[in-house]
């Protein structure tokens, strides 16, 4: 396994934390789109009349698979959230676990991390974290990238 290459930990400038504010926020706008549409095919599939148990069976599953879509879609928006509003307090960038900082390109690829790639890694590993705020956001990390 090639090791990530070391960086220096610095503080971020205010362009560097208005363009990740940017990206949050597109990525929210459309991920709420994306959940507004879910939605819509969801009431529309209530809507269709089924003619036998094939047809129950078929609208079932895609109503499972929209419901799942969603509930992911809707943990999103969560985390991309707590990260602008860590933006706000001035925490954007530091592991919520560890107190180090995230390298900025993980936070290139996952603007919404919370954990630095070793916590994340220990996480995955089955170690845990003892010091961790929520399990499921590193979950939905792991499933987005």
């Amino acid at each position: 396994m090639r090791k990530e290459q070391p960086w220096k930990a610095r503080k971020m400038n205010s362009w560097e934390i208005q363009r990740f504010r940017s990206i949050l926020e597109i990525q929210r706008e459309q991920t709420v789109r994306v959940l507004d549409r879910l939605e819509d095919e969801t009431r529309n599939a209530d809507s269709d009349d089924a003619k036998d148990v094939g047809d129950l069976c078929t609208t079932a599953l895609t109503k499972e698979a929209m419901f799942q879509r969603t509930s992911e879609r809707r943990l999103m928006v969560r985390m991309i959230e707590a990260a602008l509003a860590r933006i706000q307090k001035g925490a954007f960038g530091v592991c919520v676990a560890c107190g180090d900082d995230i390298n900025p390109r993980r936070l290139d690829a996952l603007p919404w991390t919370q954990y630095c790639l070793r916590c994340q890694q220990g996480f995955e590993r089955g170690r845990g974290l003892e010091y961790q705020d929520d399990s499921a956001d590193l979950i939905a990390l792991r499933k987005a990238g």
